[in-house]
């Protein structure tokens, strides 16, 4: 399906602490939008979906799939002490189509938001404190916001590294902040 990427993760020069949280976020948002527009990515999304069973206009299913399917598919690894690895969302794609996708948290969920922008979907990236309520994010995650019939939103969580637990599980943290994509 996607024709084939170099075998390369991003490195991304961060600042150290919170300025590189945000440079990361920056790079993330980035990628996700232009990645997000790509055909080839919509197709996989739609093959999510289609593979799930989601009915259309199911904004709130077609979303679980998605974030169900990543955690799913993805492998947790780590990037190595004091450096930062972004996987481009194209090369995540062959690596699942290949079997042996892997990934840390922003890994996944750079390729969750990539793969909900493609099919018309605005999501956020969720980063967290587990310890204190100032200083480094520990962890990165996507939410999305479904309006029922009523026009009542439902926040939905989507962390992928979450794997003894549904897709939609939270786990509490300290403090956290949502970013739009």
């Amino acid at each position: 399906m996607l024709g084939q990427l170099k075998r390369k993760a991003l490195n991304l020069s961060v600042r150290n602490g919170l300025a590189g949280n945000f440079d990361a976020l920056s790079n993330m948002k980035r990628l996700a939008r232009l990645r997000g527009s790509d055909l080839q990515v919509r197709e996989f999304a739609l093959s999510i979906l289609r593979n799930a069973g989601i009915n259309s206009h199911d904004y709130g299913r077609e979303a679980l799939a998605i974030g169900d399917f990543v955690k799913n598919n993805v492998t947790y690894r780590r990037d190595p002490e004091g450096t930062e690895h972004l996987i481009d969302p194209l090369l995540m794609i062959q690596d699942i189509q290949q079997r042996r996708a892997e990934g840390d948290c922003d890994d996944m969920s750079l390729l969750i938001a990539t793969l909900l922008i493609s099919i018309g979907c605005q999501p956020f990236f969720r980063t967290v404190r587990y310890e204190g309520r100032f200083g480094s994010f520990n962890h990165v995650y996507v939410v999305v916001y479904d309006r029922d019939g009523k026009n009542r939103s439902r926040r939905i969580v989507l962390d992928a590294i979450i794997k003894d637990k549904p897709i939609g599980f939270e786990i509490a943290h300290a403090s956290g902040q949502e970013h739009a994509v």
